[in-house]
Parts: structure tokens; C-alpha cells; sequence
């Protein structure tokens, strides 16, 4: 094969690269395409289930997630019920707590510090 040869053969090989390197420019192009249509479907459909999966404005805590919010044992959650320092719900035997109700016994109990001044 001549110097000639050579060069048509490797102009012809580039020129196949380079369709075939539009061809692969051009597929990505419509994957990017559909892909962000798809992730705009997907915000659409969380943003829906989002909507109707709200979280209620005021959710109760069973005894359990109660004492572990407060890092307290049975005994003390008994007894701040028996005290009547929170206010609680109680179906056979289980126990819950608004979070009202632990926000409004936070609240009552706070203590706000006091700041020494110092003289100079």
C-alpha cells in the first residue's frame, strides 16, 4: 500500500469515527433529554405524595418514643402522669403523648439562666 493508500484509508477511518461519535453525541443528548423529563415526573410524584403523606399538625408518641424523647424510665412517665404533669391518651393499655402536650411540659419547667454581671 502507497503513502495514498494510507491517507484515504485513514481519512476514511476518521470520518467513520466521527459519524459514528455523532451518532453517540446525539443518543446522549436524547437520554439527557428524557432523563430530566423523568426526574421532573419523579418531583411531580413526591411532591403529590409529600401532599397527601403530610405529617399531622399535632402527632402523638407512643410511651415508648416518649421516654426515649425524654430519656426517661417507665417509672418517671408514670409518675409525671400520676402528678398530672402531662397529659396523655390511653386505649387498652397503651399510653401516648401529644406533642403539645411534651412541648407545653418543656415549657412549664423552663428555666431561663441568669447572667451574673461582673464589676469592673
Amino acid at each position: 500500500m502507497n503513502f495514498k493508500e494510507h491517507f484515504e484509508k485513514f481519512e476514511a477511518d476518521i470520518r467513520k469515527k466521527m459519524r459514528d461519535d455523532e451518532i453517540i453525541l446525539e443518543s446522549l443528548l436524547v437520554i439527557n433529554e428524557k432523563h430530566e423529563e423523568l426526574l421532573k415526573r419523579l418531583d411531580k410524584l413526591i411532591g403529590g405524595l409529600n401532599q397527601t403523606r403530610k405529617l399531622p399538625d399535632n402527632p402523638f408518641f407512643s410511651n415508648e418514643e416518649f421516654m426515649n424523647l425524654m430519656s426517661i424510665s417507665v417509672r418517671t412517665a408514670q409518675l409525671w402522669r400520676d402528678q398530672e404533669l402531662i397529659s396523655y391518651s390511653q386505649i387498652s393499655g397503651k399510653i401516648y403523648y401529644r406533642m403539645s402536650d411534651i412541648q407545653k411540659l418543656l415549657d412549664e419547667n423552663y428555666h431561663k439562666s441568669i447572667t451574673k454581671l461582673r464589676k469592673k
